[in-house]
C-alpha cells in the first residue's frame, strides 16, 4: 500500500487515509485535486498501403488474343488442308486469315484499353481513410472514412489464389460509396486486416488532422 509522510508529524500515512491517524491532519493525498486525464492528440494522417489492380485480371483477354493470333490460323490451316481442291483451300485460308486478323485487332485493343484502365486506378490506404483515384486524362478521387467502415471481406478464385491476388470488399456507412471493391490487389488478406485494424482504431479516436 503506498504511503506518504505527514507534513505535521512526519510519520507515514496511507494515501487512502482521509487524515493522519497520529496527529489528525487531513491527508494531502485525500485533499489533492484529481486532474482530468489529458485527451489524446489528434491522429496525423499517414499512408500505410497503396497499390493498383493487377494486370492478371486481364488473363482472359490475353489468352483470347493468343488464340486469335496463333491457334486460330493453325486450325484454319488444318481445315483448309482437308479441302478437295485448291480454290477451296485458298478460300478457307483467306477467310481464316481475315478472321484471325480482325479478332486479334479487337482483342488486342481490348487488352490495351483494359491495361490502361487498371494502371490508371490507384488505391491508397491511410490510417484515416481509403482513397480511390481513377482516370488517365481526367482524374476522379473518392474516399471512404475509416470511422464509417462497418465491415470488410476478401475473396479469391483458384487462379487468383495461385497468383497471390484477390478482391477486398469494403462495406461502410458512407452515402456516396456504401460498398466498394478493391479489385485484383496483392495480399488481399493482409490488406483486409490492415483496413480492419485502422478502422477500429479510427472509430476510437474520432479526431483527425489532415493535410489541406
Amino acid at each position: 500500500m503506498p504511503v506518504i509522510a505527514c507534513p505535521d508529524c512526519g510519520r507515514d500515512v496511507s494515501t487512502l487515509a482521509p487524515h493522519c491517524p497520529h496527529c489528525g491532519r487531513p491527508s494531502p493525498a485525500a485533499t489533492a485535486p484529481i486532474l482530468p486525464s489529458a485527451a489524446p492528440p489528434p491522429a496525423k494522417e499517414e499512408t500505410v498501403w497503396h497499390g493498383s489492380p493487377s494486370w492478371v485480371l486481364l488473363t482472359g483477354r490475353l489468352l483470347g488474343l493468343v488464340f486469335a493470333a496463333l491457334i486460330l490460323p493453325l486450325v484454319m490451316w488444318f481445315v483448309a488442308g482437308a479441302a478437295n481442291d485448291e480454290s477451296s483451300r485458298t478460300g478457307l485460308l483467306t477467310v481464316g486469315l481475315i478472321v484471325a486478323i480482325v479478332a486479334s485487332l479487337i482483342l488486342g485493343v481490348s487488352f490495351v484499353v483494359g491495361l490502361i484502365m487498371l494502371r490508371s486506378t490507384r488505391y491508397t490506404v491511410t490510417n484515416q481513410r481509403v482513397l480511390i483515384e481513377q482516370g488517365l486524362f481526367t482524374k476522379s478521387l473518392n474516399e471512404i472514412d475509416m470511422r464509417l467502415i462497418d465491415d470488410s471481406l476478401f475473396s479469391q478464385s483458384f487462379l487468383h489464389r495461385i497468383l497471390g491476388i484477390g478482391h477486398v470488399t469494403i462495406m461502410s456507412s458512407d452515402k456516396n460509396t456504401p460498398v466498394y471493391m478493391l479489385r485484383g490487389i496483392a495480399d488481399p488478406r493482409g490488406v483486409r486486416e490492415m483496413i480492419r485494424t485502422h478502422s477500429y482504431q479510427a472509430s476510437q479516436r474520432q479526431v483527425f488532422t489532415r493535410p489541406t
